[in-house]
């Protein structure tokens, strides 16, 4: 990658209030590499930041950027595969953990190995989720008989109140 200096950005008439570029249409050293000089343009005395930078990329740098480039693009997108796990998967680790204690030891290892061939996951998965939802609280499901009459004896309980 090659970088060139071209011409003058630098408002030489900002003192009186005005715009005024002086036209240098390109950076000139106006010394030696490693002198102080260097970094001076010849034409219009001022420095090299004040001159337009401009990159030019080699084909094989620009080729060799965008294979970076897909690279990353991989490698991030198989890193947010997120995993599913149905309701029943859940149910059955939620029992299998109840019965480790929610803290499987060293020696439950085969049974935890075997516990996840049976439901279809990894080892890691479970663990994972394991030290995901030890401290959630395990939803209680009612069925929709007793919603519906738990519903009924909301509203026999409010108009007694009333």
């Amino acid at each position: 990658m090659a970088v060139s200096y071209r011409e003058c950005r630098r408002n030489h008439a900002a003192s009186i209030g005005r715009y005024a570029y002086d036209g240098c249409g390109e950076f000139l050293k106006a010394g030696k590499d490693g002198t102080k000089e260097a970094f001076h343009c010849a034409a219009c005395g001022c420095h090299r930041s004040f001159h337009r930078k401009e990159l030019s990329l080699s084909v094989a740098s620009i080729h060799r950027r965008r294979r970076h480039h897909d690279h990353e693009h991989k490698n991030y997108k198989a890193k947010t595969k997120r995993t599913k796990i149905t309701e029943e998967q859940k149910s059955k680790m939620r029992r299998f953990a109840d019965k480790l204690g929610w803290k499987p030891q060293r020696h439950d290892e085969e049974e935890v190995g075997k516990f996840c061939g049976e439901v279809g996951i990894t080892r890691k998965m479970f663990k994972v989720w394991l030290n995901n939802n030890r401290r959630r609280p395990v939803p209680v499901r009612v069925p929709e008989k007793c919603r519906a009459a738990s519903v009924v004896g909301v509203k026999n309980l409010l108009a007694a109140e009333e």
